[in-house]
């Protein structure tokens, strides 16, 4: 079939297949760029609708901190009023519960720290700033300070409690206290008497590792060392490193001579933990491998100056040398 010149162009018959196949590609290209144009449409939409999303998100995140440091504020501001009202005239009071706070929540935050628990840190960084307003000639902003020590002390030890498997054993070498527990219920709290300053007991988090019932410590060091001790039969042990620490009763030290001092005293240990012989009972039954053991300074000094005395690895292994008894 031929084609007609028209004004300089072919003209191809409607009835040709060229035609049609024409029209079939026109119409192919023209219903892609519609849906080119809505794909773009589409897109810019979502990036706004994405857009919106996240400031939306950013904007709750941020609303809801701010609800949370005004609640916060609040308590605090009211706890201040009533000890404003309880201490009234007696500022030395007032101090004492402020500094016994302080000492308190950075004992806290020290345990936090070494179990490396970084929430805690923002809470402790609250409780110095509130616990530099101690230092006031005002009264007025000494009770904001206490009521701030007492809340933020409050909100480390809740959190500390509430961390990990639920179950913690903690030993402050100044109080000479260990104390365990369970989802933030105390399971033994007790005077211990950990090791003597030659042989001071380690300092950090570490866990129990084995234990034994009924055990026999024999010295590590020979016959003649200053630090030798003759072979000496226990009920039970927990060990916590594997330098020789553990906690273990110690029948030749009367219970009433334990607690606060008796690191320095004539039952000091060589590095181990002397506990009752019920409580270690309990703890031998109650705490399986892996429960950490946090030894700590506990003297209520900065968390830094208290961490600065670990010796102990990232893993819990002693770098300070065979311990016993």
């Amino acid at each position: 079939m031929s084609a007609t010149a028209t004004g300089g162009r072919s003209r191809v018959p409607r009835s040709s297949p060229a035609f049609w196949q024409r029209q079939t590609r026109r119409v192919a290209r023209l219903q892609w760029q519609r849906r080119r144009a809505l794909l773009v449409v589409v897109l810019m939409a979502g990036v706004g609708l994405g857009s919106s999303g996240v400031n939306a998100v950013s904007a709750a995140g941020a609303s809801h901190g701010v609800r949370a440091q005004s609640a916060e504020a609040a308590t605090i501001n009211a706890d201040a009023g009533r000890l404003a009202s309880q201490y009234r005239g007696n500022r030395q009071g007032l101090l004492e519960a402020g500094r016994a706070g302080l000492a308190a929540g950075r004992n806290d935050a020290t345990v936090a720290e070494f179990l490396k628990l970084g929430w805690a840190r923002r809470l402790d960084a609250a409780l110095e700033r509130n616990g530099a307003m101690l230092d006031s000639v005002h009264d007025q902003q000494v009770a904001l300070g206490v009521a701030g020590v007492r809340y933020f002390a409050s909100q480390i030890h809740t959190g500390l409690l509430r961390a990990g498997s639920g179950q913690l054993i903690t030993v402050s070498l100044k109080a000479q206290e260990l104390i365990a527990y369970e989802r933030g219920r105390v399971i033994v709290d007790t005077p211990v008497t950990t090791g003597r300053p030659a042989l001071p007991t380690d300092i950090g988090a570490m866990q129990v590792l084995s234990k034994d019932a009924p055990w026999t410590m024999k010295s590590p060091w020979p016959r003649g060392s200053a630090e030798w001790y003759p072979d000496t039969p226990v009920q039970m042990v927990v060990w916590f490193t594997q330098n020789g620490e553990g906690l273990h009763d110690a029948s030749w030290q009367p219970n009433s001579t334990l607690g606060p001092g008796s690191q320095n005293g004539p039952y000091a240990s060589h590095g181990c933990i002397h506990v009752p012989l019920a409580a270690v009972r309990l703890l031998f039954d109650w705490a399986p491998i892996g429960t950490p053991v946090v030894v700590y300074p506990g003297d209520g000094s900065p968390v830094a100056d208290q961490v600065a005395q670990q010796s102990v690895d990232a893993q819990g292994n002693p770098t300070s040398g065979v311990r016993g008894d």
